[in-house]
């Protein structure tokens, strides 16, 4: 655990005038549901708020755009009038994308999270390592903060706490995780709407991508692994490479210790996706290949070609898990 007082957190935000909150690239239910519940408290303190990601929100979050003030997609793909930084469910810089990354000299002001690789690198941090997901963080702190659970704020934090617990499924949930979900619902959060929603619904495309996944998969000694070449998801007419859960259906079959899926995202990188039963932190793997994450499910982009990842991930996957 990795925390600054929480008074120069509220202190920082008190003195800023146009905050700019990051979700992560390829962000995930926890990443939009952290970055607009925490946005909303500070709207309805008045401040002036900037939404951004790097990378299109997926489709499945959208639900939640209905509770912005026009019903838009709020998100836009870098700051424009920011005077304060604020990166929940990011372990590292690069996480934010190239903003960071091209200008080195600046340091986000607030990082709340709760990766187990994140060690720490704003000039304020609120990292609770052994929390399922930043969402939980946030309903833990929130209040602490001066903040009230309105439904919109309450519906975005449990999207988050849904997705990354896997419903609840994951070896990380936590009593606690269960007492903020409840409170969520109490004070507004629609639980079967946001399963549903964020967590279940997959579109006819999602489903190709799982074929192709099928098609390319190997099984080695409790080790799967598959392959989704930028090639096949053209040819299929699959624009993004969210796997939808592919990767942990993998995990899940019975005999298997760990899951690898490699995406090739474009003809220069792969994106690299593990889960593990417990017993397997596969978040060092992740790390040894430039990326992070939890013990039970990381990820990572490497360089390619796509036939030299594939070697050396599992290499290093193996030596790990054999």
């Amino acid at each position: 655990m990795l925390q600054d007082d929480l008074s120069l957190i509220r202190e920082r935000l008190n003195n800023a005038e146009t905050i700019a909150i990051f979700a992560h690239i390829r962000p995930d239910g926890d990443s939009v549901g952290a970055t607009m519940a925490l946005g909303w408290g500070l709207e309805d303190e008045g401040k002036k708020i900037e939404y951004v990601c790097e990378d299109p929100i997926p489709e499945r979050y959208h639900f939640l755009f209905q509770f912005t003030s026009d019903g838009q997609n709020p998100f836009i793909p870098e700051p424009v009038h920011a005077d304060c930084f604020i990166i929940p469910d990011i372990s590292s810089p690069d996480r934010a994308g190239k903003y960071f990354l091209e200008r080195p000299d600046l340091v986000p002001d607030i990082n709340i999270d709760h990766h187990v690789s994140n060690q720490g690198f704003s000039k304020l941090n609120w990292i609770e390592h052994e929390s399922p997901a930043a969402c939980c963080v946030l309903a833990g702190i929130m209040p602490k903060l001066g903040f009230k659970f309105t439904k919109r704020i309450s519906s975005a934090l449990l999207c988050g706490i849904i997705t990354d617990t896997n419903s609840f499924s994951n070896t990380n949930v936590t009593a606690q995780s269960l007492r903020s979900a409840a409170e969520l619902v109490d004070n507004g959060a629609e639980i079967f709407k946001i399963c549903r929603t964020a967590h279940k619904e997959h579109t006819l495309l999602e489903m190709e991508y799982w074929r192709i996944g099928m098609n390319n998969l190997h099984i080695e000694n409790g080790l799967a692994w598959s392959v989704v070449s930028l090639s096949e998801r053209q040819a299929a007419g699959i624009e993004t490479d969210e796997d939808n859960g592919f990767v942990s259906y993998m995990c899940n079959t019975t005999g298997i210790k760990v899951s690898v899926l490699f995406t090739e995202t474009d003809e220069k990188d792969v994106k690299i996706s593990w889960r593990s039963v417990p017993g397997y932190d596969v978040s060092k793997v992740a790390v040894a290949c430039g990326g992070g994450g939890h013990k039970a499910a990381s990820g990572a982009t490497v360089s390619g070609p796509l036939e030299k990842a594939i070697t050396d991930v599992l290499a290093k996957t193996k030596e790990m898990l054999f």
